[in-house]
């Protein structure tokens, strides 16, 4: 995947086994599993309220930025060009 995205969340994967897929990349509202995160730009914190599990999720978060996932599953978000 190479692509601009208007926010990107990122959040650990508590359903990962510890050693793959450890993260969560929700790429404006579709999610993504990956195994490592690489951000080059500006973060801020997030939260989501979860009506299925009835509490917030924490994100950090990136606003107007370019992604690529290579296939090893490694992500780099770098600042919108």
């Amino acid at each position: 995947m190479n692509k601009q995205f208007s926010q990107v969340k990122i959040r650990y994967n508590t359903d990962s086994n510890g050693q793959d897929r450890c993260w969560r990349l929700i790429l404006d509202g579709h999610e993504v599993l990956v195994e490592s995160v690489q951000i080059n730009a500006p973060v801020c914190t997030s939260r989501d309220w979860i009506d299925a599990i009835g509490k917030f999720k924490h994100h950090i978060s990136v606003n107007d930025c370019h992604v690529q996932i290579d296939t090893a599953g490694a992500a780099l978000i770098t600042a919108k060009v």
